[in-house]
């Protein structure tokens, strides 16, 4: 068995102190050895000769290397399946998923490793290891070496941007619910129209308290955040947004918006910035969402947004926040525990305007009129002309009302013109009106006068 180019290296500066020609020491720095190293490589020198320099597990098969088909299994499952996924949400899928856990006994590791020595490499890989990547695909593309299709496909797809992921570090700095951010991010999430996914995360723990997928970033999107936050975890002491009018206008002031109003009734402060890095853990959560969610929902085959919803906070937060987030310490948590009902919450986080009672006793609102009716009895209430009217349009979408400090809900009524029109006997003959003008009319002087 031949020596190989490290321990052939080994074995002539060996060979020159024994010869004469380096010291000891000189030998220790050329092979970065201690002392006691250099004198047991003389002794396996003078006893074994240059065999002796040889590795001793040279030509053994490892007792934990894989079976080369296990591996071929998984690269081809990971190139046919989960190609968008990085590698370390791979290796969860394989086990987590009962379908795989019991199949396949690998290391993320080992697993990582084979797949890099087979040129298959994550969607966040770091910038070296695509630069090598791509000279190395390059180069057998262009030389027409045989190239397996579906690595072509996976290098291909590996062409565009590449997001680096970022550190996760705890903040001993925040409480949980000291501080929850709040973001959207515009993406074509699933299926082939542009979705908007709505996050709430908190910056003492990096837990992701609500998700929503909405067509577009609406106000009514934010209020099913701190509706789901509040219900589930309480009532947060700040939350921190950009400035889109839903949370601020009229020079930045947040007490003038819906948000900002509820805001208030709650007791939470609300603190509006247009520097993305301020909100920074809502923004890293919108890019790990973007390495993981869009391919798991791509391989789920969903497609629709009431089924991306309810996969998004029943079963891809969860997992997330098992993996990434730290646990809530209840001793120095800072948020407020809800003592609101779910109605009670129903009314406050709701949109309100101001309309005024007309002279049939209803409001206009949307186009449409309305009556305000007691919710215990169904009576119609009436108030005189120009009374003012909160309408207040419910977290649940019903419509109530606030009159002098008393609730009523809204029921539409029929459009005024068509019921309040005079019933006419179409059978009864008309009698026009005979009109004689008066004598000082300018028709009858000049009447008089010729």
């Amino acid at each position: 068995m031949e020596l190989n180019d490290k321990e052939t290296k080994v074995y002539e500066i060996i060979e020159k102190v024994i010869n004469g020609e380096l010291t000891r020491k000189e030998a220790m720095f050329e092979l970065n050895k201690s002392r006691q190293q250099i004198y047991r490589l003389i002794n396996v020198y003078n006893s074994k000769g240059k065999s002796g320099f040889i590795h001793g597990n040279r030509g053994n098969i490892p007792h934990n290397k894989k079976n080369a088909s296990i591996i071929e299994e998984l690269e081809q499952l990971y190139l046919n399946e989960y190609y968008d996924y990085n590698l370390e949400a791979f290796y969860d899928e394989l086990t987590e998923n009962k379908k795989y856990k019991d199949k396949y006994d690998i290391s993320y590791s080992s697993l990582h490793m084979h797949f890099l020595n087979d040129d298959i490499i994550s969607p966040i890989a770091h910038k070296e290891t695509i630069k090598l990547y791509n000279e190395k695909m390059n180069k057998a593309i262009n030389n027409k070496e045989d190239v397996q299709e579906e690595k072509v496909e996976l290098f291909q797809s590996r062409q565009i941007a590449f997001e680096k992921a970022h550190i996760r570090r705890s903040s001993n700095m925040y409480a949980f619910g000291q501080e929850v951010q709040m973001d959207a991010s515009p993406k074509m999430w699933f299926g082939n129209v542009v979705t908007h996914l709505h996050l709430s995360v908190d910056k003492g723990t990096k837990k992701v308290l609500c998700g929503w997928f909405e067509y577009e970033e609406i106000t009514r999107a934010y209020f099913i955040l701190l509706f789901n936050t509040i219900i589930n975890y309480g009532i947060p002491k700040r939350i921190k947004t950009d400035n889109r009018t839903t949370f601020s206008n009229q020079e930045n002031k947040v007490d003038t918006t819906q948000f900002g109003r509820i805001c208030m009734d709650l007791g939470i402060e609300l603190i509006t910035t247009s520097i993305p890095t301020a909100k920074a853990n809502v923004e890293r959560e919108n890019r790990t969402f973007k390495n993981r969610l869009i391919a798991e929902l791509r391989h789920g085959g969903i497609t629709d947004l009431d089924e991306a919803n309810r996969y998004l906070n029943e079963m891809f937060i969860p997992k997330m926040n098992k993996k990434f987030s730290y646990e809530i310490d209840k001793r120095t948590s800072m948020m407020k525990q809800n003592n609101y009902s779910e109605q009670e919450l129903n009314l406050i986080i709701s949109e309100r305007t101001i309309r005024i009672i007309d002279n049939a006793s209803s409001i206009k609102f949307e186009n449409k009129y309305y009556v305000p009716v007691d919710n215990n009895t169904g009576e119609v209430i009436s108030y005189i002309k120009k009374t003012e009217c909160l309408v207040i349009l419910t977290y649940n979408a019903e419509l109530w009302c606030k009159i002098e400090n008393n609730f009523y809900k809204l029921v539409e009524i029929e459009d005024r013109n068509a019921t309040m029109k005079k019933e006419i006997d179409n059978n009864k003959p008309t009698e026009r009106k005979k009109v004689i003008p008066p004598k000082n009319h300018p028709w009858r002087k000049n009447m008089l006068l010729r």
